[in-house]
């Protein structure tokens, strides 16, 4: 299975522009950098194109140019491409000509008394391609438009901000010989939303936007003035592309170059030869979108519905009893982020097992996706969907169904259908529904697909399938043998010899083929991109099985999907250890909304843990420090999963530099030795504290006596506390600022969008809150040591105090926490109220951690709060930051990535959601139960109206990981920021599921607002309840045991709990903040009944 090697290329220079058979681009590049977004297919043609529309009528009708989806016939020569037809009693060529680093479409119309213009589209990466092809959206949020009008009317030059290999690729577009009246800038507003139904862009029967959107699909459009053709007429639309451009885009460059180039374009006289014309068979035809499900339908399949959501009087999903999550058409055409899921083998819950499988799926019509059985970059079998509209149809694993004798794409169901380990589609046909339902398996690492026809009427099928076996599509050809049933890919990889997937269709009669059969020509010219065809059959099972090795065989196992489905879900309840909340006087939302996020935030968490991906972000495969040692440790000691607690201590502790003393910021915990090869300042801090918390939790001090090796020194072996020792001798040698308790910058801290410019800023500047996660690390490792080595403990409990003494003398002043202190002949107080350089006066990080780490005092931590509900909070959440970073084009002056990114999202947007869950832990902490507990669902996708009135519709079942103001770019932003505050602006949801926010926000909940929080002595109640929830019981396995906890808010000074008439045996703790909880025995604990009472204010 040879990969697509049929193209018309020119290279000029360092610039190689590859074009497909059909004319379609591939790709434009220039060295390592990739120009454009999309490699364009034969069979779907590119994401650019030239329209022509004719104006008739009070209508507009469009006629794409190019490619595939053109009626050109196509012609080369050495030098250019030519592209002719006539359409409407119009003539037209158009010439595509490079001169070196630019280039032209060249055209040239003939017609009469006819109003036209034409609509140039273009998407974009100017990135290098390894970059563009690991994240096409991440590149188009650093890459930063500027509009300008010249002579010829608007001119779009659009720069990388973000460094890629040092430089900042350019590219600038515009017209020749016409006027571009109208432009937009992002796929969004060219395709629409309406795209996913209509397979249609949604601008091309009006203007283009006139609005710079920075977003996630860079896209430059240009729309001509309108032509009253009486003969003929010639324009000409240009890209010019430079490797770097050092400065902010202030104005139009190169004219003279562009001008002279051009001159000589049209001068070119050559003659053309006639390509083979490739033509799509008559067979196929535009993608099916199913009609939606009457209510009566939905009520027929669906009687008990939860949590429903509705706009006006249309359901767009609900959630189940058993935590399925149904989404109808309806809502999908609503939602940017297309609604989605990752389905995995449930993990080993005892150790941490990279045998196991994971799909991506969209309710789009893409049933299985980036399919990998361990290392999810470098093991991919199926390829992964590019962008979020559905625009190019040959990603992943898709079907073609017969109907009424053409194939027809299946794309958008009735219903999508979600569960913790599938995904089902809902085809309403005229007189049938098909069913496809796509499942992973609890015991072996197998992929199930089910299609059936609800009527028993047999269909012809076509799955296409773009095979990968590597990285990333079309770098290598395929090879595969026959088995039974289907056949075998092989993927040897030195770390994982024998690797191999099977992909099989039991029991049924099928045919091979590749892109050949789609064309009339029945030429093959992508090998890779597998077909399978079945004629005339109501129902069948495919399957794909993933093995890490060669003496795995073939699954044979017979499955059934609600086998596998009650399966899954008994794992998920074990894993969460049977969370259920309820109140027995009255119904209330908030508790039916928690009762589903516990489920799917678990689900969430394990991927985050397992098989480390996403939605938008589909590269992974690595655990960042920083984060293993947050969502997933915080989630098995709230769950007390202490086995895989213990894994990851063993597995980090086993990454750690001989030389550097640290940890990389990310590592790879698999047999590959990837890592980041260095680290922000505050990454030490965390496995220290994550063997605190984990001994405090557990009381299992022998950890300390495993033996393990360092990551580039595997024959240096020795105990977990030498490792410790070793680390903390780094700290102290190389991380203080002398004379103080100050913990130096060293890379970066937890937003590191904030890295300075500035390279000697970063041994001179201070992060306050990797002070404040300092003090709290050496102190609460200091506590868990105190049994095992006295001078050790005491040591760091001094280390706590130093910390903790300038803290309070240096970092704060006139009662603000310094988001960031320089030390420099003096101190200088950074994001602070004296910051005169920023303008930035507030930063969120220092002043929830102070609290969290019990640093600051009672006093202290009020104005903390103060501050933060007066400049922070905001309607859809608390803000990292009281104003965002200035941007000057994308040119970093202070800071890096603030300065950089052109789009409004992530951590840009200063709402990131992990750092509002920590706001939680402080609020909980501190005593404000109410603040806690409404906070809960201020971040929470589920029915997020309810409680954020300006929030746009997201998918509901998965965490998203910032709220991003719906501002079209950072200038707009750093103008209107207040909008925020007000709540006068759309929220929008942030990437998906890859965080480690479910694991925390689970443990925030069990363990700080319910208050069920595990010790080594026993169980800890210390519940952060708002008055309003009197009464509202949780049931909770604690030490293997099941207990219903009631909860009775009253205004008593004292937390008791109650077990039948009895109050239980209990030890008060401490809280510098509020009344603290208690502590009660396990085997008082065990030895009460099933129900709890625990009375508490």
């Amino acid at each position: 299975m040879n990969k697509i090697n049929s193209f018309i290329s020119f290279n000029q220079d360092d610039m190689s522009y590859k074009f497909l058979p059909t004319g379609d681009v591939f790709t434009f590049t220039w060295d390592e950098y990739l120009v454009n977004q999309f490699r364009g297919n034969i069979k779907d043609g590119s994401a650019n194109n030239i329209y022509l529309r004719i104006y008739e009528n009070e209508s507009i009708t469009a006629y794409p140019l190019l490619g595939i989806q053109s009626n050109s016939t196509l012609s080369s020569t050495k030098n250019s491409l030519c592209y002719e037809g006539t359409i409407k009693d119009i003539s037209y060529k158009v010439t595509f000509r490079p001169v070196n680093n630019i280039w032209f479409w060249n055209i040239n119309l003939d017609g009469y008394q006819k109003t036209v213009d034409l609509v140039y589209g273009q998407d974009i990466g100017i990135g290098t391609a390894t970059g563009v092809f690991s994240n096409e959206l991440y590149m188009s949020e650093y890459l930063g438009h500027s509009v300008f009008e010249g002579d010829n009317g608007y001119v779009i030059c659009s720069r990388q901000n973000m460094p890629n290999s040092g430089s900042f690729p350019y590219i600038q577009q515009g017209v020749i010989g016409s006027k571009a009246v109208h432009f937009s800038t992002d796929g969004l507003q060219f395709f629409g939303l309406s795209y996913k139904e209509t397979n249609v862009a949604e601008i091309l029967t009006s203007d283009l936007k006139d609005c710079n959107l920075q977003y996630e699909f860079s896209y430059i459009a240009l729309q001509t003035e309108k032509i009253q053709l009486n003969g003929e007429h010639a324009l000409s639309f240009y890209g010019m592309f430079l490797p770097n451009h050092e400065d902010a885009i202030k104005e139009i460059e190169y004219k003279d170059t562009i001008q002279s180039a051009y001159v000589e374009s049209i001068k070119i006289s050559e003659n053309y030869v006639a390509t083979e014309k490739i033509t799509l068979k008559s067979s196929f035809a535009a993608p099916y979108c199913s009609e939606p499900f009457t209510k009566e339908e939905i009520n027929a399949r669906f009687p008990e519905r939860k949590l429903e959501e509705y706009k006006e009087d249309a359901l767009l999903s609900f959630f189940t009893k058993d935590h399925s999550h149904i989404v109808t058409k309806d809502k999908e055409c609503l939602v940017e982020r297309p609604h989605g899921t990752i389905i995995i083998t449930p993990p080993n819950n005892k150790e941490v097992d990279s045998h196991l499988i994971s799909s991506t799926q969209y309710m789009y019509g893409v049933f299985n996706s980036h399919v990998v059985v361990g290392n999810t970059d470098f093991h991919k079998f199926l390829s992964t969907p590019r962008g979020f509209l559905n625009l190019l149809k040959n990603s992943g694993q898709r079907m073609y169904v017969r109907i009424d004798g053409k194939y027809r794409l299946l794309t958008l169901p009735s219903l999508y259908e979600m569960g913790m380990n599938y995904s089902k589609w809902y085809y309403k046909l005229s007189d049938d529904t098909l069913i496809i339902t796509v499942y992973t398996c609890t015991s072996h690492s197998d992929l199930v697909m089910e299609v059936s026809s609800e009527e028993k009427k047999s269909y012809d099928y076509i799955i296409t399938n773009q095979i990968v076996m590597g990285n990333n599509e079309y770098t290598k050809d395929i090879e595969y043998t026959t088995i039974k049933d289907g056949l075998r890919f092989e993927l040897d990889t030195d770390q994982y010899p024998g690797l191999h997937y099977d992909l099989t269709l039991p029991g049924q009669t099928y045919t091979l083929s590749d892109d050949r059969i789609f064309f009339e020509e029945g030429i093959a010219f992508d090998e890779t991109f597998l077909t399978i065809s079945l004629e005339q059959n109501s129902g069948f099972e495919l399957r794909i099985n993933g093995y890490l090795s060669d003496d795995e065989e073939l699954s044979n196992k017979q499955y059934s999907f609600e086998t596998e489905k009650a399966s899954a879900l008994e794992f998920y309840q074990s894993l969460i250890r049977g969370f259920e909340l309820n109140h027995p006087n009255q119904y209330n939302e908030q508790i039916d909304i928690l009762n589903q996020t516990a489920y799917w935030y678990a689900h969430n968490a394990m991927i985050h843990f397992s098989m480390p991906h996403g939605l938008e972000q589909p590269g992974g495969a690595a655990w960042g420090t920083r984060d293993i040692c947050q969502g997933p440790m915080e989630f098995f000691l709230a769950t007390e999963n202490y086995d895989l607690a213990k894994q990851i201590i063993l597995n980090i502790y086993s990454h750690q530099d001989i030389n550097s003393r640290e940890w990389p910021q990310w590592f790879m915990f698999d047999r590959y030795t990837v890592n980041a090869g260095e680290c922000h300042g505050d990454v030490v801090f965390w496995p220290l504290k994550i063997v605190a918390d984990y001994i405090m939790a557990t009381g299992d001090e022998s950890i300390l006596a495993e033996v393990l090796p360092y990551f580039n020194a595997p024959e240096s072996q020795e105990s977990l506390l030498e490792h410790i020792r070793y680390a903390l001798s780094n700290i102290k040698e190389t991380r203080f600022i002398k004379g103080t308790g100050l913990i130096t910058y060293a890379g970066g801290d937890w937003d590191d969008t904030l890295q300075p410019a500035s390279e000697e800023l970063k041994e001179k500047l201070v992060s306050s809150w990797t002070v404040a996660l300092a003090y709290q690390t050496f102190l609460t490792l200091g506590h868990a040591l105190e049994m095992v080595d006295v001078e050790l403990a005491k040591e760091l409990k001094s280390l706590a105090n130093i910390v903790k003494d300038s803290f309070h003398d240096i970092l704060i002043k006139d009662n603000v926490v310094a988001g960031f202190l320089e030390c420099n002949n003096g101190y200088k107080h950074m994001l602070h109220p004296d910051d005169n350089s920023t303008g930035i006066h507030y930063r969120l990080l220092p002043m929830t951690r102070s609290i969290i780490a019990e640093l600051v005092d009672k006093n202290q931590a009020d104005k903390n709060v103060s501050l933060i509900h007066k400049h922070l909070k905001c309607p859809d959440g608390v803000r990292l930051m009281d104003c965002p970073a200035h941007y000057d084009g994308g040119v970093s002056h202070l800071f890096k990535r603030a300065e950089q990114a052109a789009n409004v999202g992530r951590e840009i947007s200063l709402q990131y959601t992990h750092a509002h869950i920590r706001y939680i832990e402080a609020m909980a902490k501190l005593g404000e139960h109410k603040e806690a507990w409404d906070s809960l669902f201020v971040i929470n996708p589920i029915l997020i109206q309810h409680t954020v009135k300006n929030a746009n519709i997201r998918q509901s079942n998965l965490y998203f990981s910032s709220s991003d103001g719906a501002y079209n770019d950072r200038y707009e932003y750093e103008k209107n920021f207040d909008l925020l505050r007000e709540g006068q602006i759309k929220v929008k949801g942030g990437w998906r599921l890859y965080s480690s926010g479910p694991g925390i926000y689970f443990r925030q909940l069990v363990s700080n607002v319910l208050g069920i929080r595990f010790a080594k002595e026993g169980l800890i109640l210390d519940p952060a309840l708002p008055k309003e929830l009197n009464g509202i019981t949780f049931t909770y396995q604690c030490f293997g045991k099941t207990i219903t906890f009631e909860f009775h808010i009253s205004e008593a000074n004292e937390l008791i709990a109650i077990n039948g008439d009895k109050e239980i045996p209990h030890t008060s703790l401490n809280n510098p903040y509020r009344h603290g909880g208690i502590l009660i025995k396990k085997e008082d604990l065990l030895a009460s009944g099933d129900i709890i009472k625990v009375y508490t204010k």
